[in-house]
């Protein structure tokens, strides 16, 4: 797989208070299916760092800065809350953006509402927005203060990007959770809290490569604290490709642990073989919540 170049932006300096940007913004463009001559497309999304928020947050505009210019993304409307630990985001705006623009930072507009967003993040590391790309998408990780009599004010404090490719599956990987993924395939992959400092988006592809057990490609390379888990499942075992009326099912995992993310290459030996089965009753037992 091409070499892409890794955009993580860590927290620098944020605030919760309202700050305008230093520039008089331009307004931004919504993405509608074409890709306009020297313009890249970009994507925008939300999470909030928790595991049981709930409801909606109201979102004016915001605004991203680069050193030379600002550039405005109109959303004006509530949107739902999405967790962090399901590595899940909300989008909020999908745009086009001038290339080689080089973002630094970027501001909430203050609104109104029991739950909203306001405040300001200022990137640790510069979003580029290279050509060579399609595109690019970006999680902005959200923290909240309590207002009282149950308002709440949400915050940046953190933020990821990588390239966008609508063809990948991107994931939001929080510390403050054990999260665990599971593929289409079946194949499960499990980051302990706290494997990395900080919130990464990582992208995750499964490839078919002629073996017993798929490729698998975690992206960016990363050094992290304590160890991955994956479950390889089997190739065409773990698909929903069985007769309905099949009383036995069994998919065959390789298990494989790893203090980084890398490519897991394809292979007809499993490390640990572990086969799983499963009688139709007892599915449905499981389905059930009385097994």
């Amino acid at each position: 797989m091409k070499k892409i170049f890794v955009l993580t932006l860590l927290v620098s300096s944020t605030s919760i208070f309202a700050t305008s940007p230093p520039l008089t913004p331009q307004n931004l463009e919504k993405y509608k299916g074409n890709q306009e001559n020297k313009m890249s497309r970009l994507r925008v999304s939300l999470a909030v760092s928790s595991n049981n928020d709930q409801g909606e947050i109201n979102i004016s505009n915001f605004t991203l800065c680069s050193t030379i210019t600002c550039w405005k993304a109109e959303v004006n409307k509530p949107v739902p809350i999405v967790n962090s630990s399901t590595t899940r985001g909300q989008l909020v705006a999908d745009v086009l953006i001038p290339m080689n623009e080089q973002l630094k930072q970027i501001f909430f507009e203050p609104t109104t509402g029991k739950q909203s967003i306001e405040g300001n993040l200022k990137f640790e590391k510069v979003v580029k927005i290279e050509p060579e790309y399609q595109g690019h998408t970006l999680y902005i990780v959200l923290d909240k203060v309590s207002k009282g009599s149950g308002v709440f004010r949400y915050f940046p404090v953190a933020s990821s990007a990588l390239p966008f490719n609508p063809e990948l599956k991107y994931y939001l990987i929080d510390p403050k959770f054990n999260q665990t993924i599971n593929l289409n395939s079946k194949s499960m992959i499990t980051f302990p809290a706290n494997f990395l400092p900080e919130p990464q988006l990582f992208f995750i592809a499964e490839h078919n490569v002629g073996k017993k057990f798929p490729m698998l490609d975690i992206y960016p390379y990363l050094k992290g604290r304590g160890d991955l888990k994956i479950k390889l499942a089997e190739v065409n075992k773990g698909s929903n490709s069985h007769p309905q009326n099949q009383v036995i099912s069994s998919i065959r995992y390789s298990e494989i642990t790893s203090s980084n993310t890398r490519v897991i290459n394809g292979s007809d030996t499993p490390n640990t073989a572990v086969l799983e089965k499963k009688s139709l009753w007892l599915r449905l037992l499981n389905i059930l919540n009385l097994e």
